[in-house]
């Protein structure tokens, strides 16, 4: 690849990055504000206990 192409990619996932980064921020304040104090951390652990929870249930 040329230059040219190549600063384009980088600008184009440069872009795409700062997308992420605003929906991730955005969905972290509305987890906060739903109840789980360090938002997305939060709800993955609670996700991972529901699992580790249901693993048992089924079990049973």
């Amino acid at each position: 690849m040329d230059n040219k192409r190549l600063l384009k990619k980088i600008a184009n996932l440069e872009s795409k990055l700062d997308l992420l980064e605003t929906e991730f921020d955005y969905l972290n304040k509305i987890l906060i504000r739903c109840g789980f104090p360090k938002g997305i951390i939060t709800l993955k652990k609670s996700a991972i206990e529901l699992l580790s929870e249901n693993k048992v249930f089924k079990s049973l």
